[in-house]
């Protein structure tokens, strides 16, 4: 699964969210998403929405406390930051 605008969601919900993505993914499973690495509260400069991002570490608790690893972070060119996660296989 992958979701570009998760930063447009309150905090609550994007906690929500990540839990729902952990509950649907198989083991093996991936999630990616986009959100600044240092936490940011603003105006989305494509959609003029509140923007929030939580920053780097709390997502990182947030997945780990959902079942999912972070397997890759990066940035592009744009300056977008990726977290890449995974279900945990099981057995």
């Amino acid at each position: 699964m992958a979701i570009g605008l998760i930063f447009l969601l309150g905090v609550e919900d994007q906690c929500r969210l990540i839990q729902r993505f952990a509950e649907l993914l198989v083991p093996g499973g991936r999630l990616l998403f986009t959100a600044t690495a240092k936490p940011t509260v603003g105006n989305d400069a494509m959609t003029g929405l509140e923007s929030v991002s939580l920053g780097a570490e709390p997502y990182r608790k947030l997945l780990g406390a959902a079942g999912l690893s972070v397997a890759e972070e990066y940035e592009d060119v744009g300056e977008n930051h990726y977290f890449d996660a995974f279900k945990g296989r099981s057995g």
